[in-house]
């Protein structure tokens, strides 16, 4: 008997603050419902409130907007990259393409392929490509000469991407999905409260109006209860959304994302820079040999003829 008592006092203790919670919310979702009818009075909002929770909204949503988008944009290389073992395939490769012209005839071992975890950048894969063509061209070709250089220089540019996308990752993503994990979650979490609160507060101003004489007292000591609680949550819910808005830590990330950026278009627009005038001058050379090869069999025929 001690036992069941003990047992159906716990059932009663643990079901007490669920069957509130069960009814409020039901108080909550009924008076949602009246003034969606247009049945019942609404008590608004401050202005001061409504003012700062638009400007909290915009932070948010460019927030997760930008968030995401970075999140693209670094996708393929942020991931684990064994940079060493990348850098020797890469090595390798043009190691084996310059010892072939060398000695066509030495034997040539198989090229190591990247291992299906390691990812590479789009740079990369067009380094890749380049390499393998001046391969089967042959370096003695203008073009295969001209694509061996674009692609050793195209893997350098590749190895910045990667800094810059880990950089961006460390200093950008990172401290963005805290804040949208902390600072963000908890100002909207409030939010939420905020608008339970107002149900509440305009449900028992509701019971209140239409209570019974013998029921006056405690409606009204409801409603004042639901007033100070509805001020509580609302000073709560600015507090936590001013934070957000005035937080340094937004710019403070812009920045972080800007100078990796910077950093990476410094890096490759140096190495371009010197390829450029190399490739130009092969195509150069490369169009006077075609043109003087092109006279030259003009000639030929009109004599012939």
């Amino acid at each position: 008997m001690d036992s069941f008592a003990k047992f159906t006092q716990n059932v009663s203790t643990n079901w007490t603050p669920f069957a509130d919670k069960v009814s409020k919310g039901f108080t909550q979702y009924k008076q949602l419902a009246s003034e969606t009818l247009g049945s019942q009075e609404k008590t608004e909002l401050p202005q001061d409130y409504l003012a700062l929770e638009k400007r909290y909204e915009s932070v948010r949503q460019h927030t997760q907007v930008l968030l995401r988008l970075t999140k693209s944009f670094t996708a393929t290389s942020t991931q684990l990259v064994d940079m060493q073992a990348l850098q020797s395939q890469f090595s390798s490769l043009t190691s084996r393409i310059s010892g072939k012209q060398r000695d066509a005839s030495q034997p040539i071992e198989p090229r190591a392929k990247p291992s299906e975890t390691q990812l590479m950048t789009t740079q990369h894969e067009i380094s890749r490509a380049s390499l393998d063509a001046a391969e089967k061209i042959g370096l003695e070709e203008p073009l295969g000469a001209a694509l061996f250089k674009f692609g050793s220089i195209e893997e350098k540019v590749g190895g910045e991407k990667i800094k810059q996308d880990q950089s961006i990752q460390k200093g950008y993503v990172e401290p963005t999905s805290q804040m949208l994990e902390t600072g963000i979650a908890l100002a909207q979490n409030a939010r939420k409260q905020v608008q339970a609160a107002r149900l509440t507060l305009d449900a028992n101003k509701s019971a209140f109006k239409n209570a019974r004489p013998d029921r006056a007292q405690q409606a009204r000591a409801e409603v004042e209860r639901a007033e100070d609680h509805f001020v509580t949550v609302i000073e709560e819910a600015m507090r936590l959304m001013r934070s957000v808005v005035e937080s340094p830590q937004h710019l403070k990330c812009l920045s972080e994302l800007v100078n990796a950026q910077l950093n990476f278009h410094k890096e490759a627009a140096a190495l371009l820079a010197d390829l450029a005038p190399e490739i130009e001058e092969i195509q150069v050379t490369q169009e006077a040999l075609y043109h003087h090869d092109t006279r030259t069999i003009s000639t030929d025929d009109s004599t012939n003829a």
